[in-house]
């Protein structure tokens, strides 16, 4: 605890005192470990943590050996009394008054937390804002599998080493889970770390990932066949839900394997003079497809209304996201469905959608710079930028080849 008296110019200095703050009770029964800062009988406290009260020494105020990261915290603990003593001292040598703002400023506590819930949280917030609730929701989940296995502590960015984020895989294996979703939590969070190192808040001489290597597992490429597209065309369905969702899996192999997503986000408005334009949702390229035939007369049947108005009806104006979960969940339910009348040996899904164009491509004698390789990179944007090097004009023959069969 730091609290001098005053100075030479007679201004009252500032105390500054880490403490579990057990009046109040976080959702899981923790307390906050807290800064207290006091300047000029005004008090500012900030959470740099959490412990349980059996977790903690009320005495020397720092975690006992029974918190989970104890050692980590006595660390972080003395690191914040260093940075506090370190700023009062700065604005007192100033010779001007200073108020515990000040000192919370000068410390960047406020401003720039690295504690991995609360940065988590603000990348979290901002992309909800910005309307990428898709990003939103997987900076979430990886958050919330992290917080989980941590103890449902919170923990500095700092923190999070090497050997911490070992522990947090082989748990996840111990779980149950596949390394590719493994890997999408573990590359969340390198992610989140990255943006904290980009905004300077924490020295890359923390940065975990150097040693870490973030382990893939080659998924099963599976597509169709030409037969079986014929069959999933002429199959005879039994209602119009059905009949939407084959509508949408063959618009999609129409037009170079288009995402889900982004067909349900078509507008009137993004055909004309007998082409597609549209931004793909994920990586923000712009694309223009020539309509095949086919693609014609399914827009031709669903593509009514006033120019703004999504082609195919599966988004609510409402509520665009939670509509687009729903949609994309029936969807997929629907096409498991016919896949399975059809006795398919694999569900019917976007992924097959788009390996199948690449994969007729390939047999269809299609450059493999064209097609990347049947869209097999590990990387997507790797195969769009592959895709993009070349004129519309011979992407436009490309898919004329690999689709004419089911004219």
């Amino acid at each position: 605890m730091l609290q001098p008296c005053c100075n030479q110019n007679n201004f009252i200095m500032a105390s500054a005192k880490i403490f579990l703050y057990t009046h109040k009770t976080l959702k899981d029964d923790s307390n906050p470990i807290v800064l207290q800062l006091i300047k000029d009988r005004k008090r500012k406290i900030i959470t740099i943590g959490t412990a349980y009260e059996n977790e903690w020494n009320f005495q020397k105020e720092i975690p006992n050996t029974k918190h989970p990261q104890y050692k980590e915290m006595r660390s972080l603990i003395q690191n914040k009394k260093n940075e506090a003593v370190k700023a009062i001292i700065e604005l007192d040598n100033y010779g001007k008054p200073y108020t515990v703002d000040d000192i919370a400023e000068n410390m960047d506590l406020v401003k720039h937390s690295t504690s991995f819930k609360d940065y988590s949280k603000k990348l979290i917030d901002q992309m909800e804002k910005a309307g990428q609730n898709g990003n939103a929701r997987a900076y979430r989940d990886a958050q919330q599998a992290f917080y989980k296995f941590n103890n449902e502590h919170d923990i500095d960015l700092k923190n999070i080493t090497t050997k911490k984020l070992m522990q947090f895989e082989n748990k996840l294996l111990e779980k149950g889970l596949r390394i590719n979703s493994i890997s999408v939590y573990m590359r969340t969070i390198r992610a989140i770390y990255n943006k904290a190192i980009k905004e300077e808040l924490i020295n890359e001489k923390y940065y975990p990932f150097k040693k870490f290597k973030i382990k893939n597992e080659k998924t099963v490429k599976r597509s169709l066949t030409k037969v079986e597209i014929k069959k999933i065309i002429d199959l005879e369905l039994d209602s119009k839900e059905k009949e939407l969702a084959r509508d949408i899996f063959l618009f999609s192999f129409h037009n170079r394997g288009m995402s889900f997503i982004d067909i349900f986000y078509l507008t009137n408005s993004m055909v004309s003079n007998g082409r597609i334009e549209y931004r793909r949702k994920k990586t923000k390229q712009t694309f223009s497809i020539k309509l095949t035939d086919a693609s014609k007369k399914i827009i031709n049947y669903y593509g009514r209304g006033e120019a703004d108005d999504f082609i195919f009806p599966v988004l609510s104006e409402e509520d665009e996201y939670k509509s687009y979960r729903i949609g994309l969940r029936l969807l997929n339910k629907r096409l498991k469905k016919i896949g399975e009348i059809l006795e398919f040996n694999i569900p019917l899904t976007g992924y097959v959608v788009r390996h199948s164009w690449a994969t007729i491509a390939k047999k269809s004698g299609i450059s493999t710079s064209i097609i990347s390789e049947g869209l097999g990179h590990d990387s997507e944007l790797t195969t769009q930028i592959y895709l993009d090097s070349f004129s519309n004009d011979v992407l436009d023959k490309a898919n004329e080849k690999i689709t004419n069969f089911l004219d």
